[in-house]
């Protein structure tokens, strides 16, 4: 028996970002969440487990972020962080009290005006453990990339079990692994980079073979602990260059993946 792990955002998702400065009140497009990180070590991201058009988006604006997350018993979940970022969940709360609904519900609207795709919403805020603030608000939304249903089929029909393990909130993973077609049991939200590498790890104690396929940096543990992997790079990075060395292929769609697998036994 054979598993196959897909990241969500990146890999199976063409997706659309939007990212608000706040401390220098300019907002961001198509930047990713991991490109702000690397720019300091004190940095993470924290997602948010919410599909916001249904909730903040009705809140009063003048709310704290704190509050509506704490009135709608919304959970949230760390699944990035810099080398030296220091988390306390507690804190994080504090912090989100000097942000408004108001700005994240700015970030929204600015992802609808830019992009126009209103699926697979999500939205979080980038931290900052030394400044001991939220210094990014941030949105994203997107749609299943070109040749994944296609691929799905192949790997299915191959007798395949597919695995879907992301940092991205619940409310817009379990959509797509709906769509899919998926198994609920398979998926796996907000995870953070250790636990796609203990997942690998654990699916190996069951399957003969696991095959991890990602997009960045936050797949690097996954890729390493996996029998073979795959890297889909649509847009180069110097940080994306150290995956190169450690995975077995590197594809720019996922039907490549397809192709690949018909070539060899695995």
């Amino acid at each position: 028996m054979i598993a196959i792990v897909f990241d969500k955002s990146g890999t199976l998702i063409d997706t659309n970002r939007v990212s608000k400065d706040l401390e220098k009140n300019e907002f961001h497009f198509y930047k990713s969440c991991i490109e702000i990180i690397e720019t300091n070590p004190h940095l993470f991201l924290v997602t948010i487990s919410t599909d916001p058009r249904y909730t903040f988006l009705l809140e009063d604006p003048n709310k704290s972020l704190a509050q509506s997350i704490k009135d709608l018993k919304i959970g949230y979940e760390v699944v990035f962080k810099g080398p030296k970022a220091i988390i306390d969940k507690k804190n994080i709360l504090n912090w989100a009290e000097k942000v408004t609904i108001k700005e994240v519900n700015d970030t929204l609207k600015k992802l609808k005006k830019q992009f126009d795709v209103c699926t697979l919403v999500g939205c979080g805020f980038v931290g900052d453990s030394e400044k001991e603030k939220i210094t990014h608000l941030v949105s994203s939304s997107g749609k299943i990339k070109a040749g994944v249903f296609e691929l799905f089929d192949f790997l299915d029909s191959e007798g395949m079990d597919i695995y879907l393990a992301t940092g991205d909130n619940p409310c817009s993973v379990y959509p797509l692994a709906k769509r899919l077609g998926l198994h609920e049991n398979f998926v796996f939200p907000q995870v953070d980079p250790e636990g796609k590498r203990k997942i690998i790890s654990n699916l190996k104690k069951i399957y003969e073979q696991v095959i991890m396929v990602g997009d960045d940096i936050n797949d690097k543990g996954a890729f390493e602990e996996a029998d073979l992997s795959f890297l889909i790079l649509e847009i180069e990075a110097e940080r994306k260059n150290e995956l190169k060395n450690i995975v077995n292929y590197t594809v720019s769609e996922p039907l490549e993946i397809k192709n690949i697998l018909e070539n060899f036994k695995i």
